[in-house]
Order: C-alpha cells, then structure tokens, then sequence
C-alpha cells in the first residue's frame, strides 16, 4: 500500500521533532512561531515517478516562501472550450497493490488503522469544515485544484497520460484531500477567488499556490489578486514543491515533453499600426533555474522568424517581444518586424537552439489575442 504521509527518508525522525516543536509553539507562542514555521516537506515525487514510470525524469525542487510564490504564478486568461471530466482518467491502481488512488489517500488520512482493498471505515477529519467521519461513503477526494480549473489553466494542452497523473497525484499530499462530500459538493469546479473553505483557510491558501506551482499552471488576474491578499494575510512560511513532469499532447504522435522556455500569450493584429509594437509575444521560463534565451528562434507560419539575443529569462519570469522597433530592455525584446501575426489564423513556433521544437502556439478568427 502507498502511503503518502508516512513515507520514510534520511533525517525523517528529526524532521518529525521539529514539526513538533513548531506545532506547540504555534499553540502557545503564535509570534515566535510565525516567525520561524517552515511548511513541512508534502513531496513524494520520487514515489510518484517510480509509480507512473517517470524516474529518468529527475524531479526539480522548489523551495519559495508562500507570497512570493503567489506573486511568481504566471497570468493568463482561463479557457473552458474542450473541457469534459473524462480527460481526466480517475482513480486508477497506479502500482498494482489493489488500492486506487481514492482508496490510497483514504488510509493514508485515516487517524486509525485501516486495511483492505476497499476502504470503507476508519476516521477522517475534514479540515474544510472540522467534522469527522467514521464512514467513508461520507467522504469525498477533492482535487485541490479542480480538474475544470486545471483545464483552464494549462492542462488542456497536456497528453493523456499528464492528465491521469494529475488526476491521481500522490506525488505531494497537498494535490488530493479527504473532505466532507457536500462541501466538496459546494466547492465544485470553483477557483479560490470563487470559493474557501470554512476553516483552514491559510492551509488552502498554502496547498493551491503549491499544486499550481508543481504543474506549472497559470492563475487569471482575479486569482492572483485574491491569492496575493490571502497570502499576505497568513504566515509566510516556506513551500518546498517539486514539479511535476508535463507533457504535450501529440494527435496521435510521440508526446512531446515541453520546453522550459515555453508561449505563454500572443497578441496578434490589434487595431491601429502593427508598427507601434501592439503586436506581442509572451515567454515565460516554467524551469527551476534561469535560462539564457540566445540562439531561440520564434517562427510564424509564413516563415518569417527572429533569432533570441543573450537574455536572462530567471525561474518563472515572463519577457514580452513586441512586433515592432525598440530597444532591449529587462521584460522587453524587440523583433523589428513590423505586420507579422495574421488575424484569420497563424502558428507561433519557438524553437530551441539547434531547432528542437520548445513550444506552439496556433489561432483562428478575428483580431485579439490568444492564451497559449
């Protein structure tokens, strides 16, 4: 049986004590404790790599305290199109012992000893709203991050075999939770500048900044303005997070792994002169380190293209290249090309140097502006 809580590792009883001391002092001292609480370690991704077969892909820590990861999640605009539960494959029996994903977190949350396959009693405290359920047909496993919002934020463009990973995550404790089934109910699909729960709100607030930063999914502008005041309102304890492997979907070919270097958003063909650098293309860096972008090229469909100079895209940052002239300055590049993105449809290419394919973007219709 997988157990995502109680996975052992070097240090781990002295990581216990500490969690301990820390938990008392929060109780009796809270100002000593906040300002020394360091969120403990949620990560099992050497678990879930062995488990979904993904341990050549070395997982990458992240290690940021809680608002200014909440400041560093990408913007972009949510998109629903496509979306159907079903491209999510659910509670699977990813390492054979018998044990879904539903009924792997079941034991693993239970506060008394569970066994068997099927778990149907134990005892399970739903921090959401503070009941405790002896039942299991009482309780339900909430996607943090619903499966719609992960659609929208990014999870659309992945492969199959991403998405069942995601839907099945215990890689990190923080993606799936036992909770009371009618608030998870109440909770549906919504965003958490939508929806919070009753009680634990800074531990919800904790627990969505890290699952999206751990599958590099974007926030829109009013999620990021409710996590930014959330955050500042609770203790800014330090996440470690580990990211999680994403891949492209392929129609049918090899999935592609996506770059680091990745599209974010084009603004293709506004009014007015294509000339005045309207036209614009996001870059956003989703690796754990820095990335030097010379030698990138960013091709359309007709084949005009722009070779990166030497530029430092840092870890999560986005640099914006505008259609126009201009000069090079930190988060602005410039193509000089003038009339380039098309409105009645065009493909944006990034190419890594040496030509291997980062990313792609592609559009139809009028003129606005596309999220990738």
């Amino acid at each position: 049986m997988v157990s995502r809580h109680l996975r052992s590792r070097p240090g781990s009883a002295a990581v216990v004590v500490l969690t301990l001391i820390v938990g008392i002092l929060s109780v009796s001292f809270p100002d000593v404790a906040a300002s020394r609480a360091v969120e403990p370690s949620a990560d099992n991704s050497a678990l879930g790599a062995a488990i979904y077969g993904l341990a050549s892909q070395a997982p990458r820590l992240r290690t940021v305290r809680l608002r200014a990861a909440a400041r560093q999640l990408p913007v972009a605009r949510e998109r629903r199109a496509g979306y159907e539960r079903d491209h999510f494959r659910l509670w699977v029996d990813a390492d054979g012992d018998c044990q879904d994903t539903r009924d792997e977190v079941l034991a693993a949350e239970s506060r008394t000893h569970v066994s068997g396959c099927d778990i149907t009693r134990g005892t399970w405290s739903s921090y959401y709203d503070g009941r405790v359920w002896r039942s299991s047909s009482d309780v339900d496993i909430d996607h943090l991050v619903p499966l719609a919002e992960a659609w929208d934020s990014g999870a659309r463009r992945w492969n199959p075999d991403t998405r069942q990973r995601y839907a099945n995550d215990l890689g990190d404790r923080r993606a799936l939770v036992a909770v009371t089934d009618n608030v998870n109910q109440s909770k549906s699909d919504q965003d958490i500048a939508e929806w919070q729960p009753e009680h634990g709100r800074c531990r919800y607030v904790r627990e969505w900044v890290a699952v999206k930063t751990r599958w590099s999914l974007t926030v829109d502008v009013e999620e990021r303005r409710t996590l930014q005041r959330r955050a500042g309102a609770c203790r800014n304890v330090v996440l470690d997070v580990t990211r999680a492997p994403v891949v492209l979907g392929g129609g049918g070919h090899e999935p592609q792994p996506l770059g680091r270097v990745q599209l974010l958003r084009v603004v293709y063909d506004p009014p007015g002169a294509d000339t005045d650098n309207a036209e614009t293309v996001t870059l956003v860096n989703r690796g754990a380190e820095a990335a030097q972008l010379d030698g990138f090229r960013l091709r359309d469909a007709a084949g005009a293209a722009y070779r990166f100079p030497a530029y430092r895209l840092g870890s999560d940052a986005t640099v914006v290249l505008h259609s126009g002239r201009g000069a090079q300055r930190s988060g602005h590049l410039y193509a000089g090309w003038g009339a380039t993105w098309n409105n009645d449809g065009d493909t944006a290419r990034l190419l890594e140097p040496g030509g291997r394919l980062a990313d792609r973007c592609s559009w139809s219709g009028d003129a606005g502006s596309v999220t990738c």
